[in-house]
């Protein structure tokens, strides 16, 4: 394919692609900071923070963007250097003029929602919703109704979703998970070994992101159950050497209770000795909320003596989580959970409630759980259970930790190990990893769309024969806002071209000569098939970057009154 022309186009219908700001809306005169602004003074004012947010985030677009630099907030710490737009905005807590910092705390908010939600596409979703912002103010300029316009937009987004969805293809190989990870992180390596582990242990695998003091990337596999959670008490351990406690067949019980009488553990303890034998058991293992006092020294007391091998470790977690994880335990190793909400008591537990694994090891901080003796069909169904808990929970956080019960219910998890010679630029490495974990799991979930800016074109067509539709039928402006959004909809390409040092109308109008499909590579600077080139972007960030875009800009549109009541203080969290 050829190289998209190096002369500039002038594109008088889209100023959003031509300057990085609106120059219709002059800066307002100093006004009073509290109070009332209405109608085009409050409109100008969203759009102008608006602008300001957008033109900050829209560097990092792109495989070659640039990068942003911010002051530390601790005058002993040298500056960021960050390519993350979702982290760029999360660091920006205001702007000077508080009429404006509306706008760009819409868009803050806007862009670190996308990545709670899918955990990239932000850049895109901040550039979308400028385009569309300012397309709109520009149609409405003109005298066309702003509700209708906003019909319009919202009419637009469901025939790009279906358009969207068309063009998706699943991910079936390795090849195609580490192309797409090599391209979110920009780095062959950390790609490589991010297809590896999801080969391996699955597309529902946990890859936690780890930085690593040295110069090599690597990664390593954790089998079995592991948690962030160690022994109650030193005297547990059998190597005093490494301060591990290992116990090879144990017999293992769940609880949320508090041990710390003789009586809580006593029974259970009698119960264990008189078939400890028969089971050729090699110990018992309490996983507790607490143990403490005489409960505490009696566990310590037979283990130091010989007369049996215990191990106490603390319940993982916190709150409501702490439970649901005790219940995972249960159930991946065959016992019954011992809930003190129930009125259970340890002391009332059978050696019916008893669970067994191959082996249990813990030190200070960790204990995994290596061959648990749960049934098949229990742990299915308890990993049925939590995968129907991931698209109600609220934040990328919370999916994380119920993809970590999943992950070690089914057999472990990887650790993917980023290194660098400097701070800086391991905290930016450790960035890029985690974006590529979350679009190559994004892209397991829905599959993939052409990348580049190339799957947004490739809804220009379906848009364009909405909008005529609209015009014979209803013309009160709906048709307008359809094409406000096909205008958009060129504003990724076009800043992805920018980044990259080309001319980005050029490669526009080259992409739209060759074809759905195409777009500019920027790595090589060439139009080509975003699919034969492996260029290629998860649906599920594409969909809700669009419609996470759309929502933020039609509420700024038809935005008609900003009120300031008081000196707020910054929040740091959007």
């Amino acid at each position: 394919m050829p190289r998209p022309s190096s002369a500039r186009v002038a594109d008088p219908r889209a100023p959003h692609l031509a300057k990085p700001e609106d120059e219709r809306y002059p800066p307002p005169p100093d006004v009073d900071p509290y109070g009332v602004v209405l109608s085009r003074d409050a409109r100008a004012n969203i759009k102008r923070g608006f602008d300001t947010m957008a033109t900050t985030l829209r560097v990092t677009l792109g495989p070659v963007a640039r990068t942003v630099v911010m002051e530390s907030l601790s005058t002993a710490r040298p500056p960021e250097v960050l390519a993350d737009a979702a982290t760029i905005a999360r660091r920006i807590i205001g702007i000077p003029n508080h009429w404006e910092d509306m706008g760009a705390m819409m868009i803050r908010h806007m862009v670190w929602q996308v990545r709670e939600n899918v955990g990239d596409g932000a850049a895109t979703t901040a550039v979308l919703a400028q385009a569309l912002l300012d397309e709109a103010t520009r149609v409405v300029a003109s005298g066309t109704n702003a509700m209708m316009v906003r019909r319009g937009v919202e009419a637009g987004l469901a025939e790009c979703v279906k358009v969207l969805e068309d063009l998706a293809i699943p991910m079936e190989t390795e090849e195609q998970i580490e192309a797409l990870a090599v391209a979110a992180a920009g780095h062959d390596k950390i790609g490589a070994y991010i297809a590896e582990i999801l080969d391996i242990l699955g597309t529902d695998a946990v890859i936690l992101v780890q930085e690593h003091v040295g110069l090599e990337i690597d990664r390593e596999y954790i089998e079995g159950l592991q948690w962030d959670s160690g022994y109650w008490s030193a005297y547990f351990c059998d190597d005093l050497s490494r301060m591990e406690a290992t116990i090879e067949n144990p017999i293992i019980i769940s609880t949320d209770t508090n041990l710390e009488k003789v009586e809580d553990v006593l029974p259970l303890l009698e119960q264990v000795m008189e078939v400890k034998d028969e089971l050729q058991a090699g110990g018992l293992v309490i996983f507790a909320n607490d143990i403490r006092g005489p409960a505490l020294a009696l566990m310590v007391s037979n283990n130091q003596k010989g007369t049996l091998r215990c191990l106490g470790v603390k319940a993982p977690g916190a709150g409501d989580r702490r439970i649901r994880i005790l219940e995972d335990i249960a159930v991946l190793t065959g016992a019954r959970f011992i809930s003190e909400d129930a009125g259970e008591r340890l002391r009332e537990a059978t050696l019916a409630d008893l669970g067994r694994a191959r082996r249990v090891w813990a030190n200070r901080d960790f204990h995994s759980i290596i061959g648990g003796a749960g049934s098949h069909a229990a742990i299915q169904q308890r990993t049925a259970e939590i995968q129907e808990t991931i698209p109600d929970a609220e934040n990328e956080f919370e999916r994380t930790k119920l993809r970590e019960r999943i992950a070690k219910l089914t057999g472990g998890c990887g650790i993917l190990r980023v290194a660098a010679p400097t701070e800086r630029e391991r905290d930016e490495l450790k960035q890029r990893a985690q974006e590529a974990v979350s679009a190559a799991r994004a892209a397991a979930e829905e599959g993939v769309v052409p990348g580049g800016g190339a799957a947004y074109m490739a809804c220009i067509p379906a848009l364009e024969s909405l909008a005529t539709e609209h015009e014979t039928s209803s013309p009160d402006g709906v048709a307008a806002g359809i094409r406000v959004l096909a205008r958009a909809l060129e504003a990724p390409a076009y800043w992805i071209a920018e980044n990259a040092g080309h001319d980005g109308r050029a490669a526009i109008a080259a992409a739209k000569e060759a074809g759905p499909g195409h777009a500019l590579d920027a790595t090589t600077g060439e139009i080509s098939d975003m699919r034969q080139s492996q260029a290629l972007d998860p649906l599920k960030i594409v969909r809700i970057g669009l419609e996470t875009a759309i929502s933020g800009a039609v509420m700024a549109l038809t935005t008609d009154a900003q009120v300031r009541t008081k000196n707020q203080e910054p929040e740091v969290n959007p």
